[in-house]
């Protein structure tokens, strides 16, 4: 790890003004380890931005950022690409970032999912699928830098990151070798008492209503359950992730689906949304998610997907809008569960083939 610090450093001091683009809804893990480039960014005198489009859904979220003073700046346009000469992504599958509508090269690319199909281009690049999270991550990067930061901010960004590979790891309970060293060392610097305030934010009342809706309509599948919705406005989409999550510890199903029409109405925005939740050690979300669609993925236990549905959001019949959503998914998920030993065969050869070839000599 430590000369892969060195490296990152190096990336970053070739430019002036860089942004760091928190893609997709900004979840914890996100936030935290893109504060902690923003750090170091300040540390060797380059200019830097964290800039998402996503509204902060969940009050915890809210008030990781609050509390800590994460310099995050929340628009659904990302701010004009001239003023920067590269770009930062953390904690996503694809490093790709087609919302800056400009050919900026990508300084640095941090992440922990399985990796896509697509060729990664960046001058700096750690892909690192044995961490719980890219806080661990970016935590590891930290601890081989020793850099002198102020007690004030090494206090803000390790609780940041402590937060980060909290919820990432379902608190602590799918955390591995990588993410205790970096638990390890963020504990001596951290500020457990906003740690505490953090997790202990209570859910909206919002979430709660969502969740009594998924209790209420859930379906059944196999060894599945398959959890329709509704309409869910945009600053509320994360309740889909803690009601997936939520659903896996309550109900006797190895996998959970939770899906719903996210909303912006001031922007006639429309998309399916989905989270996956497992407890199978061998299921292979990533490839049954990219079955599905290319633009989601996963890494074990956890997975997503985001379907673009701008043309429908003109429909003037809401309700034969959802029912065409609602029958669709489901169908499309049964008809993935019916297909399912296909893909588990397919993860089981790929991680065969991966021990071999760590066994064999190069």
């Amino acid at each position: 790890m430590r000369s892969q610090s060195r490296d990152l450093v190096a990336s970053i001091k070739k430019y002036r003004n860089i942004l760091i683009v928190v893609k997709g809804s900004p979840d914890p893990d996100a936030i935290a380890s893109s504060y902690a480039i923003s750090v170091i960014c300040h540390l060797v005198n380059v200019s830097c931005t964290i800039s998402a489009t996503k509204i902060i859904s969940l009050p915890p979220n809210r008030a990781l950022i609050d509390i800590l003073g994460i310099p995050l700046r929340v628009s659904p346009v990302m701010p004009d690409a001239a003023q920067f000469d590269a770009y930062i992504v953390t904690d996503h599958q694809s490093p790709n970032a087609p919302e800056l509508n400009s050919p900026l090269p990508c300084a640095a690319y941090i992440d922990h999912h399985e990796p896509g199909e697509e060729k990664i281009v960046a001058d700096f690049i750690l892909k690192n699928t044995e961490a719980g999270s890219t806080s661990t991550l970016m935590a590891l990067i930290l601890k081989e830098l020793d850099i002198g930061l102020d007690p004030a901010t090494m206090r803000s960004v390790s609780t940041a990151l402590l937060y980060g590979i909290y919820t990432d790891t379902d608190k602590y309970s799918q955390a591995g070798k990588l993410d205790y060293e970096a638990l390890d060392y963020l504990v001596r610097f951290s500020d457990h008492d906003a740690f505490n305030k953090i997790s202990r934010t209570p859910l909206s009342q919002e979430t709660i209503r969502l969740l009594k809706i998924a209790i209420e309509g859930k379906i059944p599948y196999k060894d599945w359950l398959i959890v329709g919705i509704g309409y869910v406005e945009a600053s509320r989409r994360d309740s889909i992730a803690i009601i997936a999550d939520f659903l896996l510890k309550r109900e006797k199903f190895t996998t959970v689906i939770v899906y719903a029409a996210i909303e912006n109405r001031d922007h006639h925005d429309l998309t399916l949304d989905a989270s996956l939740r497992t407890t199978s050690e061998n299921m292979d979300l990533n490839g049954i998610i990219k079955k599905i669609t290319p633009g989601g993925g996963g890494r074990k236990f956890k997975g997503a997907y985001q379907i673009d549905m701008n043309y429908f959001s003109h429909c003037p019949d809401r309700t034969l809008l959802w029912n065409m959503i609602h029958l669709t998914t489901v169908g499309l998920l049964k008809k993935t569960r019916d297909e399912l030993i296909i893909t588990e065969l397919k993860g089981f050869y790929q991680k065969f083939r991966k021990k071999v070839r760590d066994y064999l000599p190069i």
